[in-house]
Formats: C-alpha cells, sequence, structure tokens
C-alpha cells in the first residue's frame, strides 16, 4: 500500500466512514487520483467518470455510493470532529457537505 493511501484511508476512518461501503473505496480513490494530480474537478466529468470507468458502474451509481458514504460518516462518526474539519462546507439544507466540498476539505487536509 502506498503512503497516500495509508493516508488517506487513515483520514477516511478517523472521521468515522465505514470500509465495507462502496462509496468509501470509490471516495478513497477519488481522492488518491487527485493527490497524484490527476484532474478530478468537475466531479461529474472527470472524476465520477475515471472512477466508473475503472469500477465498471455507471456515473449515476458512482456519485450516490459517494453521496451515501458521506450520509453514513454523519451519522455514524464524532461529530465534534466531523464539524472541526468541515463546518464551513456544510450544507445547511442537509447538515453535511456535498460531495464536491468533501473532497476539496479532504484534500486540504491530507
Amino acid at each position: 500500500m502506498k503512503e497516500n493511501e495509508i493516508k488517506i484511508k487513515n483520514y477516511l476512518l478517523s472521521l468515522g466512514f465505514q470500509p465495507n461501503l462502496k462509496g468509501y473505496k470509490l471516495l478513497s480513490r477519488l481522492i488518491e487520483m487527485s493527490v497524484e494530480g490527476e484532474k478530478i474537478i468537475p466531479l461529474k466529468f472527470f472524476g465520477y467518470e475515471k472512477l466508473s470507468c475503472e469500477f465498471g458502474v455507471a456515473r449515476e451509481s458512482v456519485e450516490k455510493d459517494i453521496q451515501n458514504a458521506i450520509s453514513s460518516a454523519w451519522l455514524r462518526g464524532d461529530v465534534d470532529t466531523l464539524y472541526r474539519e468541515f463546518g464551513e462546507t456544510l450544507d445547511e439544507n442537509k447538515g453535511k457537505p456535498t460531495n464536491k466540498q468533501f473532497v476539496l476539505t479532504a484534500l486540504e487536509r491530507i
């Protein structure tokens, strides 16, 4: 396992992400691609497209699986840690960051 992979996985686990969810694997890989210098923004045209090809799933499925992983972390993770990390990026209506906000903030922190 590469150093970047370990950092990303440890970071996600510290936030309460569940490694058994497909969205966790997709999110981890998406962040890893960006750290390696690949263009992933805008997510719908670059990040999700690359993941859909790599994992053999629809682009919409990638987006939903990542949303599900973020939602699960917000339900099960340490609220104080999550708000400390992402407080300024939270969607007021949903109480959690969007996929893009999450990825960009995670990239700043890693």
